[in-house]
């Protein structure tokens, strides 16, 4: 198997006629130098246990068993995965997975291989963003991830506060990440072409959060509450989401130094962190 060429691959897979299906949100990876990149990006060792999720025809499948410990690919289409298996012609490294990603235990899996697990993915951009919350649910038996995103969600990903592309995204990879940008991806290196760019992002994980959350799912309400209402007032979007009277959370406001009248968009991971903190120390929460 080393050695094995994604150029051969596309060339088997296309004699096969194994087309990308547009309702899964398949683009084929069919740039071995990208997939080079990926790797080596990845920073992936011999003692490595690679989670792959939607591996296609295997673009970045083989090249990753040249240099983990074991490779287990997650893929749904079970065309798919059975060209998988007979391309790696029995090579107990490769574990396939026939089974929707978003429904994957990876502390199960983590548990299993005795040692927490390194993605490493071309993520299927129509299920990316649901992919990204299901990894760092799991964030506990990951080391890192290395996911390629349309170019839009990888600028969510890394988005400072105050740009119309900080969301949830942007506080949820900033408090139980350090990410980065590596490079971008042009649609030409896909089968088919997306109509937009691709961008590869590593995301270390952090061993503890950026800054404790007392109550996760009061945070999701906070943040709910600053980014669904990015028009109004800190204030004015705290209380619609039914999260204090206004006299209540003008006095947590002022506790934390906060402007009543800031947007929700405004403030840092550590102050919407903060915020919901003391918002679940009182009473009514």
């Amino acid at each position: 198997m080393k050695g094995r060429s994604l150029k051969g691959l596309l060339r088997e897979a296309r004699r096969r006629g194994l087309l990308p299906y547009k309702s899964l949100g398949q683009h084929f990876l069919i740039h071995q130098g990208v997939a080079e990149r990926i790797v080596q990006g990845a920073e992936v060792e011999e003692e490595d246990v690679v989670l792959e999720v939607g591996p296609g025809i295997g673009g970045l499948t083989f090249l990753l068993l040249e240099r983990a410990k074991k490779v287990i690919a997650v893929e749904i289409d079970e065309r798919l995965a059975s060209f998988l298996e007979e391309m790696a012609a029995g090579d107990p490294r490769l574990r396939i997975l026939r089974e929707d990603a978003l429904g994957v235990d990876l502390s199960a899996l983590a548990e299993r291989e005795g040692r927490k697990l390194k993605v490493v993915s071309n993520l299927p951009f129509n299920v990316s963003t649901p992919l990204f919350f299901h990894f760092l649910s799991h964030r506990e038996v990951l080391t890192s991830l290395t996911l390629m995103f349309q170019r839009e969600v990888a600028e969510r990903i890394i988005s400072p506060p105050g740009r119309k592309t900080y969301g949830i995204l942007s506080v949820f990879a900033g408090l139980y990440t350090r990410a980065r940008v590596l490079f971008h991806v042009p649609p030409e290196a896909f089968w088919p072409p997306p109509k937009v760019e691709g961008a590869v992002v590593r995301l270390e994980v952090l061993p503890h959060p950026a800054v404790p959350i007392e109550d996760p799912r009061l945070l999701q309400r906070v943040l709910q509450a600053c980014f669904q209402r990015r028009r109004k007032t800190l204030l004015n979007a705290l209380s619609s989401a039914g999260l204090g009277t206004k006299q209540e959370l003008r006095e947590i406001l002022q506790e934390l130094g906060l402007d009543p009248q800031r947007r929700g968009e405004t403030l840092s991971v550590e102050e919407l962190a903060s915020l919901s903190n003391i918002l679940s120390k009182k009473e009514n929460f």
